[in-house]
Order: structure tokens, then sequence, then C-alpha cells
């Protein structure tokens, strides 16, 4: 008989620890997950070993470079002061919650920390990413990152934000030093680049696409499905009060930005997720990028040709000119890159598609310091390219099989009619009517 109670005293404890699921033990649960807000050490690549090919030497490197952690917009920020302590207020002397004491605790102490003029600049986490980054590809690269900088050979270019010069130099810094980050003349930032953030310049992109509640069909359907409602049931009754589909996303917001501002602590709105939770707030986060960003609409990812006229001008000029080029930009333009080179393409992306094993995941393909690196050798057999992604290499869609270089020539011709046709400024002319080509 005692046996059984003591059997029954501790079932009943794990179940209690099972639905109390305490900081301790979230661990890569709910950090890794958390879309586009997810930082870059969950998914960098710690090798360093120097890239080498038989027979080939490197001869210039054109990267996109997402800029690092930041902190969020203002609108967020308004909506921490606001919505968010209402919940926590709504809950936290609330006898029947099913959290553990420390967790009870942390949001207790919990509180905005940010001000509105505070919005979208860069963090310490931020700053620590991409000087890491820099580190590890002067490393991989010494022949070409290993050089003094010298004006004629190497091209930094940021946006006219913040967030994206101090990453770039940053990321500088660890190439040279400090002081020379400093002393470089950078080009002129602009806010509607052409090349470092086209889609800013798309006027029918931003009617059609960004501004378009169509865009957002899947995501709403999605977002008012069964599987939210479940995560509003568990929410509701762990919290002891009702919240509803936007206060959840609100947390899972707010988890992902403290995540970021603190390595070695747990915010407690991430402490709320448990596996199914945080893979409904990814997928309704990758249902958005997928129709906003990537491959809902054709125009998306066309207009990128503006970039990749650069990459492939870059690399057809002269050995003298501007070997290397690193431009510092935001997660839009990584996206849009992505889907223009066909990478991690599923069929088309639904509400319906929860249970899937898609290849669309932006805590693995944008989490912030993402990073698109082409690489071109001089071969004994010809130029080829090598293409890096998070550090990775990756093969490039309509390439040889089997091989990590695909021969320049290839490359070109892959991306031949989009590049030779690129008439950015017809397609993205509001006065385009064949929806079709959306």
């Amino acid at each position: 008989m005692h046996i059984f109670m003591l059997f029954i005293f501790i079932l009943i404890n794990l179940i209690y620890c099972e639905s109390k699921l305490c900081a301790q033990n979230i661990g890569e649960l709910v950090l890794a997950k958390l879309a586009t807000k997810t930082p870059y050490r969950h998914v960098q690549n710690e090798d360093t070993t120097e890239i080498k090919f038989t027979d080939c030497t490197p001869t210039k490197i054109w990267g996109l470079m997402r800029h690092g952690t930041r902190n969020p917009s203002r609108k967020v920020i308004r909506r921490m002061y606001s919505d968010l302590v209402h919940i926590r207020n709504s809950f936290i002397e609330n006898d029947d919650l099913q959290l553990c004491e420390e967790d009870i605790e942390a949001f207790k102490q919990w509180r905005p920390i940010l001000s509105e003029d505070e919005q979208k600049i860069l963090v310490d986490e931020g700053v620590d990413e991409l000087f890491e980054l820099g580190q590890r590809y002067k490393k991989r690269l010494p022949y070409l990152l290993s050089q003094s900088y010298n004006e004629n050979l190497f091209k930094f270019k940021f946006t006219k934000t913040e967030r994206a010069q101090r990453s770039a130099e940053n990321f500088v810094t660890a190439l040279f030093d400090s002081n020379v980050a400093r002393n470089i003349n950078y080009p002129e930032p602009l806010s509607r680049d052409p090349v470092l953030r086209f889609y800013k310049l798309c006027e029918r992109w931003k009617v059609d696409v960004d501004k378009n509640p169509a865009s957002m069909k899947e995501f709403d359907r999605f977002k008012n499905g069964p599987e939210m409602r479940k995560v509003i049931t568990k929410f509701s009754r762990k919290l002891a009060t009702f919240v509803n589909a936007d206060d959840i996303h609100l947390m899972y917001t707010t988890c992902a930005f403290e995540t970021a501002w603190f390595k070695d602590k747990i915010s407690p709105w991430c402490t709320l997720f448990d596996e199914h939770s945080i893979h409904v707030l990814e997928f309704l986060e990758d249902l958005e990028y997928y129709w906003i960003d990537g491959y809902g609409y054709s125009l998306t990812y066309k207009q990128a040709c503006s970039a990749f006229t650069d990459l492939i001008k870059h690399f057809d000029e002269g050995s003298t000119e501007k070997n290397i080029t690193f431009y510092f930009t935001h997660s839009g333009t990584l996206l849009k890159s992505l889907a223009f080179l066909n990478l991690y393409k599923d069929a088309q992306l639904t509400h319906k598609d929860f249970e899937v094993n898609r290849k669309w995941r932006t805590s693995k393909i944008d989490a912030f310091a993402t990073n698109l690196i082409f690489i071109l050798f001089e071969c004994s057999n010809g130029p080829q390219v090598l293409l890096l992604h998070q550090e990775q290499p990756v093969h490039i869609p309509g390439c040889p099989e089997g091989q990590q270089l695909c021969p320049y020539e290839i490359f070109k011709e892959i991306h031949e009619d989009s590049l030779n046709n690129c008439k950015f400024e017809e397609m993205c002319s509001l006065n385009m009517t064949k929806k079709d080509e959306l």
C-alpha cells in the first residue's frame, strides 16, 4: 500500500512539473524557434577551417549580411508598456496560476526596460554577432580577408539605419581593427538603396503585396484556426485569465527580444511556451514571411534581380576592382534573395501545412545576422562559385549535383533570363496591370 501511494505521489509530481515548465527547462525548445527574431548564436557555424579546393584560388567575395540583433519597433515597445503590463497584472495575483513559484516571482519582477527612442537600435548581442562573424570568416578565408585594408580592394556599404551601420563597423573591426573601422570612407548610405533595399523602390510590390490584405490570408486563417485555439485555451488555463491570439503573439515577440538582450537569463514570457505552442507561433511567422517576403508572389523575389545584377557585375569586373564586397542590410533583402535563388522552396505554403516538414523556416534561414556569401574561385578548369548561407556551403539550385562548387558560367546561365531582363522599373510600376505576374 505504501509503495502504491508513493507511486501516485511521484506520478502527480511528474504531471505537475510537466504542466509547470520552469525557466531552467526551456533550453533550445523555445530559444531557437523565434523566427526572424532568433539570435544568430542558435544557427552559427563554429567550424573555422580554411575553405580550400584543389587547384583553386579564391579571388572575390560578394556578401549580403543582415544586421545583428536589434531592439523592437516603437509599436512593440508601446504594447509592452500597455498590453503586456496589463496582461501580467491581470494574472500575477491569481491563486489558480499553473506556473512554478520561481516563474511567478520572475513575472512579479518583470517590467519593460526600453524607451521609444531606443527602437530598432543594435543591442550588445548584435554587436557580438557581427564581430564574431567577421572573426570566423577571416579564419576561413585568410587569403582574401587577412590583407591590410585597401580602399581599392574592399567595399563595405550599409543602409541608412543605425543597426546596419553599426553591424558593418563591428564586422569590419573584426577583419582589421577599430581604428580602421572608424576611418573607412563608407559610401553614402541610402534608405531606398537599389541593391541593399530594392523593395523600398518597388511601389507595385508595396501596394500589391506588402500592404495587400490578401497577402495575410493564410496567416489569418492559421491564426484563427484550431491549432491556435489550442494554444489560446492552454495559455488561458495556465494564466487563469483569458488571452487572445494577439496577446500570445506579443508574448512570443517579447520572449524573442528578451532572449537576445539577456544571454544567460530566460525571459519569463518564454516559460509560457511548450513544444506545441512554440511550433504554432513559429509557423504563424513563417506563413507571414513566405507570403510577404518569399515565394507567395513572383514579383517579391523577381525584383531581387536588382541586387544580383550587382553580383554578376562585381564578379565580371577586372581582378583589381573591389575584390571584396560586403553589404549590410535587412531581413526583407535576405529572404527575397533566398527566394530569387530558389533556395528553401516548398510547395505553396498554406495554413493547412502546419504538420508538413517544411524547408521555409525563418528561425534557421533568417535569424538576426543572417549572411549569404558568394565566393569566386579561379580554378584550373575555369572560374567556380561557392555559396555560403549561415556560414555553411549550400548547393545552388540548377548547378551540378553532388559538388559544392558551381561553374561560374553555369551559374550565370541559370539566372540569365532574370538578370538580362531585369526591368526593375517596369515590373515595379503601379501601371503594371498583369496580376498573374505577381
